[in-house]
Parts: C-alpha cells; sequence; structure tokens
C-alpha cells in the first residue's frame, strides 16, 4: 500500500497558509515591538526617534500583506491565490535590494529576503501549475 502525495496545488495551498501567518505575525511584532524586530531586517541601521514611524510602516504593510492571502485563500479560488503570491514576491525582492543597495547585509538580505521570495514565488507556482477547475459561470 502506498501512501497518497499530496497535490502541487494542496502543497501550494499550505505554503501560502503559513506564510500569510507568518508575515502576519512580523507584522504584528513590527507594529508592537519594532526596536526588537529593526536589527533582524539586514540594514545597517534603522530609523530612530522621529523616523522610528517608518518601523509601523512596515509593520502594517507586512500585516496587510498576511490579511490579503489569508482572504484570497477563503475564497477557495486558488488561482488567483497563485497570482496574488506572485504579486506579493515583489515585497521581499524588493526589501531585499534596499537592504543591498544600502550597505546592510547580504547573509540577511539573501537568507531572510530572498529565501522569503523563493518559498513565496513557489507557492504560487505549484498553485498555478496545480490542477485547473473551471471557473464558475456568473448567475445572469
Amino acid at each position: 500500500m502506498s501512501a497518497k502525495l499530496p497535490s502541487r496545488t494542496t502543497i501550494g495551498t499550505v505554503l501560502a497558509f503559513v506564510g500569510a501567518l507568518f508575515i502576519g505575525y512580523v507584522g504584528v511584532n513590527y507594529l508592537l515591538a519594532p526596536e526588537s524586530m529593526a536589527p533582524n531586517f539586514g540594514l545597517p541601521s534603522w530609523p530612530h526617534g522621529e523616523g522610528a514611524g517608518f518601523l509601523a510602516v512596515k509593520g502594517a504593510r507586512d500585516l496587510a500583506s498576511g490579511l490579503v492571502i489569508l482572504t484570497v485563500l477563503v475564497t477557495g479560488n486558488r488561482r488567483v491565490l497563485g497570482w496574488v503570491m506572485l504579486a506579493t514576491a515583489l515585497t521581499p525582492i524588493g526589501d531585499m535590494f534596499i537592504v543591498l543597495l544600502s550597505g546592510g547585509s547580504a547573509a540577511t538580505a539573501f537568507s531572510v529576503h530572498g529565501a522569503t521570495a523563493a518559498a513565496v514565488i513557489l507557492a504560487g507556482g505549484l498553485l498555478l501549475g496545480g490542477s485547473r477547475t473551471p471557473s464558475p459561470q456568473p448567475v445572469v
């Protein structure tokens, strides 16, 4: 008796769900304790004083990203979720380049932001490459 492996769509859905929870958690932590999170971003320095509000911007952005993914996930439309994941990958790609172009830690840029982008792209690809189901027809 052989065990049935999960489908690409199932794996992509699980990756999207875990990713949404993770980025939402990161966002909440940036909102509640930005000083403990900022050093892990990879930049050589982070905003202090009046500029520290930018850490809250990052927190709100990350929390919203997680909520968007969860919202699309609960609709059950895995193709749309796949496209949302691919679009969402632009955020960690941008973060990676920001760290690299700001003289930050290349190790963090690639291991944190680059790996996140790769996981998000993988999830999107799995969701888009999974079995296609017909789109619901509009009610007229």
